[in-house]
């Protein structure tokens, strides 16, 4: 055992040899050496007064004022170098500080003063390596969801100040030795090391929703936003940041696609699914670039004569690899990743092409999603590509849900008024879904409203759906506006329907959507059977005229 002797002089040895080490040490080292050494030849050879006598023994050849000159740059020469010296320690201060500053801006998010991301991923790297068996720890990432909104709405000095609050209130909510930084647009990411239970991220995700649910002051004005979270734990879900942080991203994914403010743990299936909408995307860009996505048609019908009156032109895909995918994945898709406006063009321009050989008495209707009705040139596109194919503008309904009225009233309004200005027909798509009020809805120039299936089909045993039925009915006779059922499977809705004074039907009861190839015929086999009824007089009401549709 060491005695205090020993670490003392131990110590002693550590710190000369670390001294040592040191150039300006070993210089001033070697000059005081020298200064010794000139001394002792100064004391023992006498050599000040042989200098001197020698100097005056030559006084005609100027050696006396040239000792005294030497003996003034013996002076001034190092007050000169102790001047530069100081002059060149300044200026490596400098230029180590501001070395320090790049690599902390390099680190650093410029607007929060978060670390960034590759900074993070540095610390956490670190921090998992330092991991002793058995310990656990946990990566966050968050999301806030709703900011592109308030960028839009508001601007992106109120954005940043968002940003800078929303990165205060997380990181209140921190304990010590837990990293928050910032590594995206509106992602942040939190590494927390040696946590006990799962219990610790599951909470303090808990409270980051409570925080951010709270409205956020920005210059008198209330923004509301909401946060998304996805959560991966280490080592069950990766040993590396790399692996982390794209596992807390899949979770984040998933936690996205459920309802605002979702917090998700990472699970196995998850890397699956993501791999799944990797290719998927791909595929989509791929079809949306060879324009393989193509418009079927779906009959409209008039209640009244059974009579068919239009087509819905509805996007379908088939895809060499993924088979036929749903609309209701690969819109919602083309819309996150921005293929939303090439795709709808390409779908409405192929739609007009196909309509040339049509009756000229059928009606297209058309879907506008959400997204699209922000383009501000969505409405001139559109009015061009008619003219383009000589489609009479009255022959087109497009379609707008309420939802898109109530979360875009502008851009909506906007493009109805250009669009309906110019004769197109515009429809209210999934009425009763959207939480829109009255008011709203009675504000903008409408010709038709769509009664969502979800009360369709329950219209017969559902005493709620039926009212709402007969309420959205008196509500489009009332305003002039055609009423229109969508997802009619029966004979019984049907019936229930025509007999509250719905106007036109739509579902797999009068047929699926089909190619374009196959209209002609549908409308010949449907123009036959008409003329059969009216030659046998004309049957009326109930389903059996229905039931002739394909």
């Amino acid at each position: 055992m060491m005695t205090w002797f020993d670490r003392w002089v131990a110590l002693h040895r550590t710190v000369v040899r670390s001294t040592w080490l040191r150039r300006d040490v070993r210089d001033g080292a070697l000059l005081l050496a020298i200064a010794g050494i000139a001394y002792a030849l100064a004391h023992f050879f006498d050599l000040p007064r042989r200098i001197f006598a020698l100097a005056l023994a030559y006084r005609k050849w100027e050696m006396d004022d040239l000792l005294f000159v030497g003996m003034v740059l013996s002076v001034a020469g190092p007050a000169y170098g102790i001047r530069r010296y100081k002059d060149f320690s300044r200026e490596m201060k400098g230029r180590l500080r501001a070395e320090r500053e790049a690599r902390m801006l390099s680190g650093h998010d410029h607007l929060t003063g978060l670390p960034n991301e590759r900074f993070f991923a540095e610390r956490l790297d670190e921090g998992l390596g330092a991991m002793a068996d058995g310990d656990r720890a946990a990566t966050l990432v968050v999301v806030i969801e709703g900011f592109k909104r308030v960028v839009d709405l508001h601007g992106h000095v109120v954005g940043d100040k968002v940003l800078i609050d929303f990165a205060g209130r997380m990181a209140a909510l921190l304990r010590e030795g837990v990293i928050l930084a910032r590594t995206g647009g509106d992602a942040f990411a939190i590494a927390m090391p040696k946590i006990d239970s799962l219990d610790e991220p599951a909470g303090l995700a808990h409270r980051i929703v409570v925080a951010m649910s709270q409205a956020f002051s920005i210059s008198d004005t209330a923004v509301n936003v909401g946060v998304s979270i996805g959560i991966a734990i280490a080592p069950n879900d990766g040993v590396t940041s790399t692996t982390l942080i794209q596992r807390a991203e899949h979770a984040l994914y998933r936690a996205k696609t459920e309802d605002r403010s979702s917090i998700r743990f990472f699970e196995s299936e998850m890397d699956a699914h993501i791999e799944r909408r990797i290719l998927m995307e791909g595929r989509l860009r791929k079809a949306v670039e060879r324009d393989s996505i193509v418009p079927h048609y779906q009959p409209l019908v008039s209640l009244d004569d059974n009579r068919i009156v239009g087509f819905e032109a509805l996007a379908r895909w088939n895809d060499d690899m993924l088979g036929d995918v749903p609309p209701d994945i690969f819109i919602p898709l083309s819309e996150e990743i921005g293929l939303i406006g090439i795709l709808g063009d390409q779908v409405f321009r192929r739609a007009c092409a196909d309509t040339r050989d049509w009756p000229g008495d059928l009606f297209m209707a058309f879907n506008v999603s959400a997204v699209q009705l922000r383009d501000p040139e969505l409405a001139p596109r559109i009015l061009a590509v008619l003219e383009e194919y000589a489609f009479s503008p009255p022959r087109l309904e497009i379609e707008i849900t309420e939802s898109a009225l109530v979360d875009h009233v502008d851009d909506a309004r906007f493009a109805m008024e250009h669009l309906r200005g110019h004769g197109v027909h515009i429809v209210i798509d999934d009425f009763g879904t959207g939480y829109a009020t009255l008011a709203q809805l009675l504000s903008f120039p409408l010709d038709k409203i769509k009664i969502d299936r979800r009360f369709v089909t329950n219209v017969v045993n559902d005493h709620d759906s039926l009212v709402v039925v007969r309420a959205i009915v008196g509500l489009a006779n009332g305003f002039g506006l055609t009423s229109t059922a969508e997802g009619i499977e029966d004979a019984e809705q049907l019936s229930c329907l025509k007999r509250n004074g719905c106007a036109q039907g739509q579902g797999y009861w009068f047929g699926q959507a089909v190619p374009a190839a196959d209209i002609a015929a549908l409308l010949a086999k449907s123009s036959t059977r008409q003329a059969s009824r009216h030659r046998a007089g004309g049957l009326k009401g109930g389903a059996g005229n229905v039931m002739e549709f394909p």
